[in-house]
Formats: C-alpha cells, sequence, structure tokens
C-alpha cells in the first residue's frame, strides 16, 4: 500500500453480488410458517428461521436439495447454487445453522456462522498442542512454565513461529502459559485476532481490513484521529459516509475496537455468489479475474496453491482462505530484501512480532508451489530491485511455447521471428550497458545457438529470410545478408528503423519527422508525408507494415504533445492519414496480423498489472482487447508473427 495514501475503502456489500441476491419472501411455496412449534433457536426474530421450517415439507429437522427448491423470490439455478455451497458437510442436507448462513433475506447480524477456514486453522493448530498439554505439564497445573515450554520445544511445532519465545505465549506475563493464552496467541499469528485481542473475522466470514488501520499510523495508545483518517481516505472519498460506521463520530479517535466494527470489511461470501456468473458453486480462473483492484492483482500462479482438491476452481472454502480476501496485510508488497530475485520466507513477513506470522507461513507453503523454500516472480508477485534477464517467448499454434535467454545479454528486446520461424532477432546489451552498446543478436527458436551479428538494432526480416534490415545508432540504417560473414550495406546514414515491406519489394524508414519508402530493386527514394508538411514532430520505431504493402501503423508525437496511434497510406500521392486514438498507454512496437484485421501491440497497464498485448481493428472504431494468445503471469513487452500466423513471439519479462 502506498505510504501517503490509501487504497479505497471496501464496501459493505458488493453490486454485483446484490444483483443476484434478490430480496427474500418470508414462506416458502410449500408450508406457510409453523411459528408455534419454534424452538428457541428458530424464534421469529431470525426471518429465515421460518422460511427454513416452510420449506422443510416432511419436518424433519433438515432440508433435501429438492426442498431447498421450494424457497420462494429466486431462480432455480440460484437456489441450486446455494444448496450446493452451503451444505458444507456435503451430506446432501441443509441445517438450520447452514441455512442461517445464506447471506439473503437476513440482516447481517443474524447471519449464521460459516466454517471459516482461518479460524479453522487455528483450532486445528491449538489441537495438535492441547493433545499433548499433559505431557508437558510436569507439575499436572494445567500450565506450562518456562522450563516446560522450553523441553515441549513449542514454537518449532508451529510453522512460522519457530522463532518466538516464552514471553511472546506468556500474555498475561505471569511466569505460566495457559491454553486460553496458547489460543489467543495462535488467534493473534493466523489473523484472527489484533495483538490487542479485537477479532478481525466476524462469523459470518467478513474480514477487517487490518492493513489500513495499521497504516493510520496509530498513537501509543493504538489511537487514530478523525483528521488523520479523513486525511488518509483521500479527496476521492467522502468521510461523512464512512467514518460513522466506526462508531465514534461523536469522537475524534478511535482505537481498534471501533475500527473492526466499520464498513472497512471486506465481504467475501456474497462476493464468492456475485462472481460466480455460470452458478456452479465454484470459482474459474476467469471468474477470479472480477477481484477488486484494491484486493491486490489477479494472478493466477497462486491458484494451485490455494486449489485443495486439485479441480482448477476455487469452492467457497478455498475463496476464504486466498490472500486478496483477507486483506490483514499488504501481502503484495513484500519486498526482496537482499535483491537475490526470490523471496525467503522471513522476507515474507509484515509485522517484527507473532502477529500474521503462522499465517504468512501458511500462505508461503501454498504459494511455493515448487516446493523449493523461496517464492520467484512466476509464483508471486513481489517488489524487488533484481532484473532477471529478459526472455524471448515462443508461442506456437496448438498451445506449446518455448523461452529463450541469451547469455551476457539480460537486456533484449525488439523481438522479429523470421519467415520460416526458425529464427529471432533482437537487440541486446549487458547490465550497465546503455542501449547505444546494442547488439544486433540472433537465436535459435529450435537449437541453443545464438549469432551475435556485432553493433545493431530494431531488426527486421526480408520477406525471403535471406536479408536484415537494422540501426546503427548516429550512424543510419543497414541492410545485410544473414548468412555468413556478409558486408553490411548502409542504406541512408540519416534513416532509423527501417522495416522490409512484406512484399519483398520495399523499406521503409524514418527520417527526421518523416517515412521514407526505400525501393529495394531501383534504391529510389520517396517521403510519405509531402517534404516539411509531417503533422508529427517525430515518429517512433517498431511500426508495422500492413500485410499487404499498402499502409503503416506507427506512433508519431506532435508539436502540441499529443500522442498518436496512427494508419498511413504508402501508395499514391496521399498518405490518407487516419488517427486511430490516443497513444499514451501504448508502447512503439506494433505487429500487423496476417490476416490484415488486427494490428496488435503492448499496452502500458495500471500500477501492480501486468503489461499485456492488446489487439485493435486498423479499419473499425471498437477499443482495443487483449490478445488472447499470449501468457497472462508475465510482461509481455513486444510482438511478431509468422506469416501463416502460427508462431507468436512476445519478448518477455517476469
Amino acid at each position: 500500500m502506498p505510504s501517503a495514501k490509501l487504497t479505497a475503502p471496501i464496501a459493505v456489500g458488493f453490486i454485483v453480488a446484490m444483483s443476484l441476491l434478490t430480496g427474500e419472501r418470508t414462506r416458502c411455496h410449500a408450508q406457510p410458517p409453523a411459528a408455534a412449534s419454534a424452538t428457541p433457536s428458530e424464534r421469529p426474530e431470525n426471518p429465515l428461521a421460518a422460511v427454513y421450517r416452510a420449506c422443510d415439507t416432511d419436518k424433519d429437522g433438515g432440508l433435501t436439495e429438492a426442498e431447498y427448491l421450494n424457497r420462494a423470490g429466486r431462480e432455480m439455478p440460484v437456489l441450486r447454487r446455494e444448496f450446493k455451497v452451503f451444505d458444507f458437510n456435503g451430506d446432501g442436507r441443509m441445517s438450520l445453522a447452514e441455512f442461517l448462513t445464506v447471506p439473503v433475506g437476513q440482516p447481517e447480524d443474524q447471519r449464521g456462522t460459516i466454517p471459516d477456514p482461518v479460524v479453522l486453522l487455528s483450532e486445528a493448530r491449538l489441537a495438535e498442542l492441547t493433545s499433548l498439554w499433559k505431557k508437558w505439564d510436569q507439575d499436572d497445573d494445567d500450565l506450562l512454565a518456562a522450563n516446560e515450554f522450553r523441553a515441549a520445544a513449542i514454537p518449532s511445532r508451529i510453522r512460522g513461529l519457530e522463532s518466538s519465545g516464552f514471553d511472546d505465549w506468556d500474555l498475561d506475563h505471569d511466569g505460566k502459559i495457559s491454553r486460553e493464552e496458547a489460543a489467543r496467541l495462535l488467534d493473534i499469528a493466523l489473523g484472527v485476532r489484533a495483538p490487542t485481542g479485537e477479532p478481525l473475522r466476524s462469523k459470518d466470514g467478513r474480514v477487517l481490513d487490518w492493513r489500513m488501520f495499521r497504516a493510520l499510523n496509530p498513537n501509543k495508545n493504538g489511537k487514530v484521529r478523525r483528521e488523520d483518517y479523513v486525511k488518509a481516505l483521500g479527496p476521492t472519498q467522502k468521510p461523512e459516509t464512512w467514518f460513522p460506521t466506526i462508531h465514534a463520530a461523536a469522537n475524534e479517535t478511535f482505537g481498534p475496537a471501533e475500527f473492526a466494527t466499520s464498513s472497512h470489511r471486506t465481504d467475501p461470501v456474497p462476493q464468492f455468489l456475485g462472481m460466480d456468473v455460470d452458478l456452479n458453486g465454484r470459482l474459474s480462473a476467469k471468474e477470479l479475474d472480477a477481484l477488486p483492484p484494491g484486493w491486490g492483482p489477479p494472478d493466477h500462479n497462486w491458484l494451485p496453491g490455494f486449489d485443495d482438491d486439485g479441480d482448477g476452481e476455487y469452492s467457497l472454502h478455498e475463496f476464504l482462505l486466498i490472500p486478496h480476501v483477507n486483506l490483514l496485510a499488504p501481502w503484495h508488497s513484500a519486498k526482496d530484501a537482499d535483491s537475490d530475485g526470490k523471496l525467503s520466507p522471513g522476507e515474507f513477513r509484515f509485522d517484527p512480532g507473532v502477529a500474521l506470522a503462522a499465517l504468512s507461513a501458511e500462505y508461503f507453503r501454498r504459494l511455493d508451489v515448487n516446493d523449493d523454500r523461496s517464492l520467484s516472480l512466476d509464483e508471486y508477485p513481489f517488489v524487488t530491485t533484481h532484473r532477471p534477464p529478459n526472455e524471448i517467448y515462443v508461442q506456437f499454434a496448438g498451445g506449446k511455447a518455448v523461452t529463450i535467454t541469451i547469455p551476457n545479454y539480460p537486456h533484449i528486446y525488439s523481438p522479429e521471428i523470421s519467415p520460416d520461424g526458425k529464427w529471432v532477432a533482437v537487440d541486446g546489451w549487458n547490465h550497465g550497458q546503455t542501449n547505444l552498446a546494442a547488439h544486433l543478436l540472433i537465436a535459435s527458436v529450435d537449437t541453443d545457438e545464438v549469432r551475435d551479428l556485432g553493433f545493431g538494432c530494431i531488426p527486421h526480416w526480408s520477406a525471403d529470410g535471406r536479408r536484415i534490415a537494422y540501426s546503427k545508432y548516429g550512424q543510419g540504417v543497414f541492410i545485410r545478408d544473414f548468412q555468413g560473414d556478409a558486408e553490411e550495406e548502409s542504406i541512408d546514414r540519416l534513416g532509423w528503423a527501417i522495416h522490409f515491406s512484406p512484399d519483398g519489394k520495399q523499406a521503409a524508414y524514418v527520417k527526421r519527422s518523416n517515412f521514407v519508402i526505400y525501393n529495394l530493386a531501383t534504391e529510389e527514394q520517396r517521403l510519405v508525408f509531402p517534404d516539411n508538411q509531417s503533422p508529427y514532430n517525430s515518429l517512433e520505431h517498431n511500426f508495422t507494415w500492413s500485410p499487404d504493402s499498402r499502409r503503416i501503423c506507427f506512433k508519431g508525437h506532435r508539436a502540441n504533445g499529443a500522442i498518436d496511434v496512427a494508419i498511413v497510406t504508402v501508395t499514391g500521392g496521399d498518405p490518407n492519414l487516419r488517427v486511430h486514438g490516443d497513444a499514451k498507454d501504448v508502447a512503439s512496437d506494433f505487429a500487423w496480423h496476417p490476416d490484415g484485421k488486427r494490428i496488435l501491440s503492448p499496452r502500458t497497464p495500471p500500477t501492480g498489472q501486468r503489461t499485456q498485448i492488446f489487439e485493435f481493428d486498423p479499419d473499425g472504431n471498437k477499443p482495443a482487447e487483449r490478445f488472447p494468445e499470449q501468457p497472462k503471469n508475465r510482461n509481455n513487452i513486444g510482438v511478431s508473427c509468422t506469416r501463416d500466423a502460427k508462431t507468436f513471439v512476445f519478448m518477455n519479462m517476469k
């Protein structure tokens, strides 16, 4: 979370979820409520108790799916999904306790208690300790003294608490540890309670945005001033809406107890239902993309670690455990302190004490899919100054993909695949070097062979794959044969970013603020825009030809500061300039799809998201859409494809 300003608070409910969860009638179709037979736990003060009894047509104290489908007010697919999701023990019957957890038709404070997986983790760890408690309790007082605690080696038994000591567990500092203190310590370490004892979780599954309270910088007494809270909300939020929910509207300060009852809580149960658009009771990777932005990037690499049944989707139980739901720490801001490009368990910590220590360790275990005791950027996003080498990512038809790195050249860009799909040309340089030192590099797709053709950048293949066009800083544009020790041919010492046309007859390059079309047979040169009439101050490299060799798509800068994605005609005398849109978030690395109907280019994403390739119709006006044939879990910063569109190449950054 940025230090200067908090992310927007999470609202009490979710619009998407509520669109599916419509109002509940007070009875089923089959039976009217039978108030006279209500037990104390079913009295009418809970509005769903009467509904439950009405649905229980055979009066056996449980609902079958068929009985639940009699519940009025919503469509059958929604009811079937609810029965599947809230039949927590999977016995094919819904008890009253399970029924009351369905977040429909009742106030929040009357919703039932869900089996919270984080609470269950704490209870399981406590059960492990208490099963051996009497064995450790040598003086039989049901308390553990310091010597008994050390002999039991309790910290080593709880992942994440290995470095905790007796004083951490002896919460009342009386020299003894009770079972209640052990339970409280585990709750603190797993994010069930704050270090001061306030609950961070509600019985209905809601989770306090504890990272927000901590970011408010409470004073030594744990109090936050109203003015600091208002400042942290930022100008886009309305304090008069949020502050009263803290139940301290008349006060100028509030503490964790008041904050714990506020609207700064996630409500993941209705959120889960709202995201489950296909109503199958589980969330697919695609459905997970609907996670609110403030909950962290929906990077699907963490999916396997929390998919306990291995079905490729999330049940409610699995969903309730993911970091994105449990906003207790800024999980995605973990820092690679030693800049080695990976996170150790010690670096995946957000508090120097025991708070969240066990939950952090549990998350680390699950995220560490390859079980190497470290997290890579492939497994989870984190903050690092380490720069792994860029990769050439080759995507074949049918889904097969290979990655290529080039030794001694960690910085490689401007990928161009050869027409036969066997080679990829890039430019590259080493750490500490500037792009002026770029070399022209050719990597084999099938073997480890790499050819270094010397100084050069922005490579481009001829239509027959025999020659390469390229630029040199301060020396202009060149063409040379690919094979052998061919001599390079200087085309124009003032040119930049030369590209062959698909028909093999021409090349185009940038000269000052214009395009030059170069006839390969006659060496004739002509300008696209009339001399001194270009509407642009500068044109960027890595433009692209249309498959019919009649147009060029490029990124251009105007004198007034505007930046365009534009298309110009290069045949005849009229450039017929067409501005497609604002290029402020478009990287200059275009590829015209061989079908002629799409142009691909990378888009710079909002903070925290990955750079991806987008495509747009060169002759239409629809917004650009994400190109589907690319990895979602990487930063894709360049694109090239073969003429048959069966092989795509991306420049890939982790």
